[in-house]
């Protein structure tokens, strides 16, 4: 299982810095999944049980609000201890040996949830594309084994690329994410400047016979917004955009300057909100919010129209819908390759202390990447990917898996916390305060948005499929740690918990 001597695997990760500020900003993004959010509300709002109210404009505005003590934390936490692994180093040495067991239990659920997610963003792309193929012109229909297949060759093309080499994962998970934001700017400059009659035509074509815009614009009677509507849909957001800031902070080892390890959080953070919002007061503004509820929470339309499929036809414009369409996809594969760099630090620094087998930190001396815990990633999102397509046919299904990084995210806050306290003599004034200000209401956040996703089972997911996995997980990563600890014991006579008083190395 590794080394026999040392607190860690080795004196050294093996990993070189390949990240720029551009990259470690881009990764963030990819993280927060705007285009995805942009694409599948339809989904959500025709789940929950009134739309009355619901404004996605200033929902998203409220949730970024409730997500700037995660800001603060995890910007602090990264400038101060800039490790692979990034929440899960913090967590595990505030929280010390003691708790370990239950840490690592809750660290594998995050990081199953994490595999969990990269499949429904997979199925999700490929319901996408089958979207925007016939405004191209292309007929295509996809079943359930075709439908699996597809997500399955998405995640397993962007995992070859990071096997073969850090940087080509890098490169093409910044190019993906470059490519989708301009089309996203792309869209919303279309949407604002298309005349409204123009705009409605172009949708009228759109909708499948027996609807058209006057129908569906008249439908909804209720007032653009109440703070209970927009609350309804907090959970959405979480699901998909705010609480996703710890891509950079997890490749923290990795990325060149102090500058980019320092703001790539705040910036990433800052530009997902602008344009979340304003991607959907463009849909708005262009088409109405009684329309744009009504149709999008229709689930007969929600799978023909969403926020790519309507500025592809208000384009009026065969290249701009290529474009559309083209980055309307990309966005879902930036997912997919942040997530392939990402989570295989986790399985890396599970295995650094010493807690999963020593191959999930083996860096192939060819590669220089950690190729057994790709492959590993690989697996399990193939076998999620295929359970969701064939028992629930919906990428929905999985939503309910948020319960446990969730959970995870609120014991983020209360590490800032003991963090802060623990080295009351190293921090100045202000970043002691900011430390445990911000931990305490990031928890607080967290406790709540575990609340809606529990009270809410019919909207969030609540199935045996994501509940079992979560559980699965925790019992997995929980299991994992006690007998690493008895084998290590036992064998070599060392205490891996240890480990978890010390800041493991670079």
């Amino acid at each position: 299982m590794g080394a026999k001597q040392g607190v860690f695997l080795r004196e050294s990760t093996g990993l070189v810095k390949e990240a720029g500020f551009w990259d470690a900003v881009s990764i963030n993004i990819a993280n927060m999944s705007i285009g995805a959010a942009l694409g599948t509300a339809g989904f959500t709002l025709a789940a929950l049980p009134s739309v009355t109210g619901v404004n996605l404009v200033y929902a998203s505005l409220i949730a970024f609000l409730l997500s700037v003590p995660q800001i603060i934390v995890y910007t602090l936490l990264t400038t101060l201890i800039p490790r692979t692994g990034g929440d899960y180093v913090w967590l595990t040495r505030a929280f010390g040996p003691r708790a370990a067991w239950l840490i690592n239990g809750l660290v594998m659920a995050f990081v199953i949830q994490a595999l969990a997610y990269y499949a429904l963003v997979a199925t999700a792309g490929v319901f996408q594309l089958e979207s925007v193929l016939p405004i191209l012109g292309i007929n295509a229909s996809f079943n359930t084994w075709s439908m699996i297949s597809i997500a399955i060759a998405f995640f397993a093309i962007i995992v070859i690329a990071n096997i073969l080499g850090t940087r080509y994962g890098i490169r093409l998970m910044t190019a993906l994410t470059t490519v989708s934001l301009l089309g996203l700017i792309i869209t919303v400059i279309i949407l604002f400047t298309t005349p409204k009659s123009m705009a409605i035509a172009a949708i009228n074509k759109l909708l499948p016979s027996g609807y058209t815009y006057s129908s569906l614009a008249s439908s909804y009677k209720g007032p653009e917004f109440t703070l209970s509507g927009a609350f309804m849909v907090i959970p959405f957001f979480a699901l998909y955009v705010y609480p996703w800031l710890m891509a950079g902070p997890a490749i923290a080892s990795e990325i060149k300057g102090r500058g980019a390890i320092k703001y790539n959080v705040p910036v990433a953070a800052l530009i997902t909100m602008v344009m979340a919002t304003i991607g959907f007061e463009a849909l708005y503004y262009s088409l109405g919010f009684n329309f744009v509820t009504a149709a999008l929470s229709n689930p007969n339309i929600n799978s023909i129209l969403n926020y790519w499929t309507i500025a592809m036809v208000v384009s009026n414009n065969n290249v701009l819908s290529w474009i559309i369409g083209i980055s309307s996809v990309t966005w879902y594969l930036a997912i997919l390759a942040y997530g392939a760099i990402v989570i295989v630090r986790y399985w890396f620094a599970l295995a650094f202390d010493r807690v999963w087998p020593s191959f999930f930190a083996y860096v192939s001396p060819r590669f220089g990447t950690p190729i057994y815990a790709h492959v590993t990633d690989l697996a399990i999102t193939a076998m999620l990917i295929a359970l969701t397509g064939i028992f629930y046919g919906t990428f929905t299904a999985l939503y309910g898996t948020e319960v446990g990084p969730l959970t995870y995210l609120a014991l983020v806050g209360v590490a800032a916390v003991l963090i802060a306290l623990r080295k009351n003599n190293e921090l100045s004034g202000g970043v002691r305060t900011a430390l445990v200000v911000s931990g305490i209401l990031q928890f607080l956040v967290f406790v709540f948005l575990d609340y809606e996703f529990l009270a809410y089972p019919q909207i969030w997911g609540g199935n045996w499929l994501a509940y079992g996995v979560e559980l699965g997980a925790v019992i997995l990563g929980i299991a994992a740690y006690v007998i690493a600890r008895s084998i290590y014991l036992k064998r070599f006579g060392i205490d891996i918990s240890v480990a978890y008083v010390e800041i493991p190395p670079e």
